[in-house]
């Protein structure tokens, strides 16, 4: 039988802890680890129940562990391959980022309410004056400005909420800039985004009752297939979703996540740096092998070229030898008689011309060498 959770040390710890410190040590996420408390029955604290214990209010004691009637086999803890490796550590960006986020005197506090907005939410402000309208038929901020998509009756808590992240970015020295659609974090070099938004329910379309009137006449106009309709919570999505989100939920509200949303951002640019330093190694190795192969060619140019030269040096050597082969042919021809005067030259010539020829006797000069230009 395999290992089975602790119920007992699991209630302790996520009393003693967010669920942000210790998810990590189930190799879970935050959400991972509270469906992980629901299905083995170990109650959590409530929601705000860690900002009153940074507060020096009063906190509920640690409840006794219930009963478990869950199944058996949901005890079990999931097996992994056993190996000698450790686990891979957390990158010291991020670790130090979750350590910091985790202190309760760093908690983000959403306040209703505020003494001195952000020069960024005054003009996500404003741009709503007149927004434009989405897809769903909700208020939307233009491009240049912070990202809020969210219905009227959800704004001010989103413009406080917002208001309240912003400036725990700029405390923890995260520019904001404009970018090309939306206001930019610099979250260690890497530019994210971060978005306000209201999820909708999706219905079928109801006529008003004068569109009604227009139909039952015979003038009605065209009608969309749906409309939707706001739920009044809130999501904070970073870098449009790739970074993660938090949402509200009946156990914690997004003004009690912020701190969790800085941790999403920075995990999401060491990912990205991480993998910039990977393609930057992967790209050093390319860059390392195709220089080895160059290298070869280069070698292989080179012996190429020399065996070129010696069988270019070969061949003129042949060529001599076989004119010191005619001419001593020649001369042996005329043995029983005399030679003239210009078979005399012939084999003169012939035996300078096969020394110039012959690479073995290198320094023989010949008029042959000589690069004659006929001047204009």
């Amino acid at each position: 039988m395999g290992q089975l959770y602790d119920r007992a040390q699991l209630l302790a710890e996520v009393w003693a802890e967010p669920l942000t410190v210790i998810a990590h040590r189930y190799g879970l996420s935050n959400v991972g680890l509270a469906k992980l408390c629901t299905r083995l029955n170990i109650p959590r604290p409530a929601q705000g129940h860690w900002a009153k214990r940074a507060a020096g209010k009063p906190v509920p004691a640690v409840p006794a562990l219930p009963a478990y009637t869950g199944s058996p086999s949901a005890l079990r803890r999931p097996t992994r391959p056993a190996t000698t490796d450790s686990p891979p550590a957390v990158d010291p960006r991020l670790a130090a980022v979750i350590e910091f986020e985790a202190r309760a005197e760093n908690r983000i506090r959403v306040v209703t309410s505020v003494q001195a907005w952000h020069p960024v939410v005054v003009a996500a402000q404003a741009s709503l004056q007149r927004p434009r309208i989405d897809a769903r038929g909700l208020p939307q901020t233009t491009a240049g400005t912070l990202d809020i998509s969210v219905s009227p009756a959800l704004l001010p808590r989103t413009l406080c909420v917002a208001n309240a992240l912003l400036q725990a970015l700029d405390v923890r020295g995260y520019a904001l800039s404009s970018g090309r659609q939306r206001i930019e974090v610099k979250v260690l070099g890497v530019a994210l985004t971060v978005r306000f938004y209201e999820p909708t329910h999706r219905l079928d379309y109801q006529p008003s009752a004068t569109e009604q009137a227009e139909a039952a006449t015979g003038e009605a106009g065209y009608w969309p297939k749906w409309q939707f309709q706001p739920t009044g919570k809130l999501q904070v999505i970073v870098s449009d979703g790739f970074g993660g989100k938090v949402s509200d939920s009946s156990a914690r509200s997004v003004d009690d996540q912020l701190n969790h949303v800085i941790v999403l951002m920075v995990t999401r640019a060491v990912e990205i740096l991480l993998r910039e330093e990977r393609y930057a190694v992967e790209a050093a190795e390319r860059e390392a092998a195709r220089q080895v192969h160059v290298q070869r060619q280069d070698v292989q140019a080179l012996e190429r070229a020399r065996l070129a030269q010696l069988e270019d040096q070969a061949l003129r050597w042949q060529r001599a030898a076989r004119i010191r082969e005619y001419l001593n042919a020649l001369e042996e021809s005329a043995e029983r008689h005399e030679h003239s005067m210009e078979q005399l030259e012939l084999l003169r010539w012939g035996r300078a011309k096969a020394d110039w020829i012959d690479p073995l006797k290198p320094g023989v000069v010949d008029v042959l060498d000589e690069e004659i230009v006929i001047p204009r």
